[in-house]
């Protein structure tokens, strides 16, 4: 489904889908519409084709889009390429793309090195993430909750199985205070326990490994292709390129050779979260 597209595919494909409901249309009545097929309609909001600009325009006019968000939609449609870089004003999109690789991934794995993974992170702590990015209030409530309403990942009928490598030095690092940072260790622990969660923590004394050098997402689709989102501050990079995702499956295979096992990293979180309580 996912195999030699672009990400900015992924994000015209969700954008799509949201229009389509806003305006209470379902797939069977997009495609009476257009005479065209309701199986047409799912595969362009998943990204199993890419829909031409033109067919872009039909949809514009029948969702009632027009003027810049129309002109957006059609420029996604023509985007042409691989790896895709998207600033800060393009949030929206980014977010887009991460939470529509999510619902289709059938494995994710989420390296940490700095800081807990959105995906495990308590609303305490994603908030004094978010309040150093130089955000109002309003937006890091707004962050905060986005962030959270994407964790019912965790625990979703037939979701994907979640691995969540993290360098123990993320899990040290006291983010908001000793309270805050002890609540966030306690809630990994929790969220370890649900049966397509995995985490492993990846020991001080490992030394240098090879993910010392930035966080990074793998989105795995079985022999459908494998995606990697890397984040930075102004926004993130997405490859697409099979010999850079390959890179990456690399990099987490050996992170889990150097990792300790569920049990292992189950008890030195535990025994982090016991020296806050001190």
């Amino acid at each position: 489904m996912f195999q030699g597209r672009r990400v900015f595919q992924v994000g015209l494909g969700a954008e799509l889908r949201r229009l389509r409901e806003l305006n209470r249309f379902s797939t069977r009545s997009v495609a009476s519409k257009l005479g065209t097929s309701p199986a047409w309609v799912s595969r362009n909001e998943t990204g199993a084709r890419k829909p031409t600009a033109g067919e872009v325009k039909e949809l514009c006019v029948l969702f009632g889009v027009t003027g810049a968000q129309k002109d957006k939609l059609v420029a996604k449609a023509c985007d042409g390429s691989d790896t895709v870089e998207l600033p800060a004003d393009e949030f929206a999109d980014q977010l887009a793309n991460v939470m529509t690789l999510e619902r289709e991934a059938s494995r994710i794995t989420d390296f940490g090195n700095s800081l807990v993974p959105g995906l495990l992170q308590t609303p305490s702590y994603a908030r004094a993430v978010f309040s150093t990015r130089g955000r109002t209030v309003s937006e890091v409530e707004q962050c905060v909750s986005t962030r959270v309403g994407r964790q019912c990942l965790l625990s979703r009928p037939n979701g994907p199985e979640l691995v969540f490598l993290l360098d123990e030095l993320a899990l040290r690092r006291l983010i908001g205070g000793a309270r805050i940072m002890r609540a966030q260790l306690r809630h990994i622990i929790d969220c370890a326990e649900l049966p397509m969660v995995l985490v492993n923590v990846i020991p001080v004394d490992a030394g240098a490994h090879a993910g010392i050098q930035g966080p990074f997402a793998v989105y795995e689709f079985g022999s459908l292709g494998t995606y990697v989102y890397l984040e930075n501050r102004k926004g993130g990079i997405f490859l697409t390129k099979p010999e850079e995702a390959c890179e990456y499956l690399d990099v987490c295979e050996q992170l889990r050779g150097q990792a300790l096992d569920v049990a292992g990293s189950a008890e030195l979180i535990e025994s982090i979260a016991k020296g806050l309580d001190r």
